[in-house]
């Protein structure tokens, strides 16, 4: 198993500036790929499609099943740190081919999430301007503005990135959570009531729910991502996984309260018309606050959606970085910057390939939800597919050397294995029935980058083989050794 120790022991330098960030700058990470705000704003009205009025039933199920898959995330963050994250993780499991097209897979899924939520964020800053100060300015100067302060906080540092991202946190998830808790005293639309918990106030019973956190299960996407600052964390083998484990609790529990909020603020026979709001939370702070606040929740998408695109940047750049540094990808990716120790150059690359996205959507869509729907839809393809992957790959590691690991099946595998039973069905209906144009061209686009990313891994195992073992070597958890 070719791992690598830090630089203090004359094996390898990681490059990255280890301690740069404690505990709370990796939850910042985690929790800000998550977008709390985000997800209860665009997520729950999509939910009632399926489990009317109990929405907050559904994520309380979609917690269960993310922490499924987060089990196998824990597994390997608890022994093994690497920027790379999956990309490393899949590498020691399943071999060089396989772990290198994770780490082209999951360097696209977050570098995607980058211009698909400065595109929110200018579409959000648009209106809020235009309704505030009366003034029309387009939202790609927003998202561009957007796309300029995320690439100078990437490249400044880790730490500066995640203080920013912790503070963009706490504002959004204020304002949401004051706002359910608003409409909770008020007792929502017929009181409060733990109606909304049961699985009768959905059309279809229990199978509406099942369908309904297969979709909560997106709320929680990116919870992983403090994966990707190991090599910059203080005490990584514990900070990393209690981030991870935190963020999921945290993040669970908001969207838990805040649907409550939301299915009773329509009331326990109003999941029809939830399922049919364009923003239920913005109509219900007009109806229990006021229409200032509809305003403030308008910020809370703009902060949130800011706050996925820092974190995401950071999260993909340090992939690149990791891929540069390992010779699978040109090594241009892993120089760094001088003063700040930051990859600087994957920063770039990143902030080129947003900008042209995000001029190609202002010529022939609008950016929400048409020119934002295309990149989600490319990111969690290839998102759910990792996390499929990363299950089967504990599972595969563990076997391999299962009395070194010193657990049973029961802890070591199972949860892995419904992990990747619960991805794999979100997974499916992405890619069929194969959906309408232009979503299938960016199904058939998808596809096309994993082929690609295929045959450059043949051809390095073929041309290059002493530079593909090198693919995700990781630093060790003593206790693993």
């Amino acid at each position: 198993m070719p791992v690598t120790s830090s630089s203090s022991e004359g094996i390898r330098p990681l490059g990255l500036r280890e301690g740069s960030i404690s505990f709370w700058g990796a939850l910042a990470i985690s929790f800000g790929n998550m977008a709390p705000a985000a997800s209860v704003l665009f997520l729950p009205q999509a939910m009632a499609q399926f489990t009317g009025s109990a929405v907050p039933l559904a994520f309380v199920f979609a917690m269960v099943a993310s922490f499924l898959t987060a089990a196998s995330i824990l597994h390997f963050a608890r022994r093994f740190a690497s920027a790379g994250a999956a990309y490393a993780f899949n590498s020691l499991a399943f071999g060089k081919i396989l772990g290198f097209l994770s780490g082209w897979m999951l360097a696209l899924a977050y570098g995607l999430a980058l211009p698909s939520n400065l595109l929110v964020f200018g579409y959000f800053a648009q209106g809020f301007t235009q309704q505030v100060f009366g003034e029309q300015i387009s939202w790609l100067i927003f998202s561009l503005c957007g796309i300029a302060a995320v690439t100078y906080l990437v490249i400044r540092g880790i730490r500066t990135s995640a203080r920013v991202d912790l503070f963009l946190i706490i504002v959004e998830t204020a304002i949401v959570l004051g706002l359910a808790i608003a409409i909770i005293v008020q007792g929502g639309a017929h009181g409060n009531t733990w109606a909304v918990f049961s699985p009768h106030q959905s059309p279809s019973s229990w199978a509406g729910i099942i369908f309904g956190m297969l979709y909560g299960v997106g709320a929680f996407a990116g919870f992983e991502a403090s994966a990707t600052v190991a090599e910059e964390t203080k005490n990584r083998f514990k900070a990393i996984p209690a981030a991870i484990f935190t963020a999921l609790i945290l993040g669970g529990l908001l969207y838990i309260v805040v649907s409550y909020a939301i299915a009773i603020g329509y009331g326990v026979h109003g999941g029809g018309r939830l399922a049919h709001a364009t923003l239920p939370l913005s109509s219900l702070a007009i109806h229990f606050v006021g229409r200032w606040m509809a305003l403030v929740v308008d910020l809370a998408g703009m902060i949130s959606a800011l706050g996925i695109s820092l974190a995401s940047a950071n999260a993909s750049a340090r992939v690149l970085f990791t891929m540069g540094r390992d010779g699978v990808i040109p090594r241009w990716f892993s120089q760094l910057h001088q003063r700040f120790g930051t990859p600087h150059h994957a920063a770039l690359m990143l902030t080129g390939v947003s900008t042209l996205l995000l001029l190609a959507v202002s010529f022939v869509k609008s950016p929400y939800p048409a020119g934002f729907s295309y990149l989600v839809e490319a990111s969690d393809i290839l998102g759910l597919s990792l996390y499929v992957l990363i299950n089967i790959a504990w599972i595969r590691l563990w076997k391999k050397d299962k009395h070194h690991f010193n657990m049973g099946w029961l802890a070591g595998t199972l949860p892995s294995a419904l992990g990747a039973i619960v991805m794999f069905i979100p997974l499916v209906s992405t890619i069929y029935p194969i959906p309408a144009w232009p979503l299938n061209l960016v199904l058939y686009l998808t596809a096309l980058f994993v082929l690609i990313g295929v045959i450059v891994a043949l051809w390095l195992k073929k041309n290059r083989p002493e530079t593909l073992t090198k693919a995700g070597q990781a630093t060790v958890s003593s206790e693993y050794l």
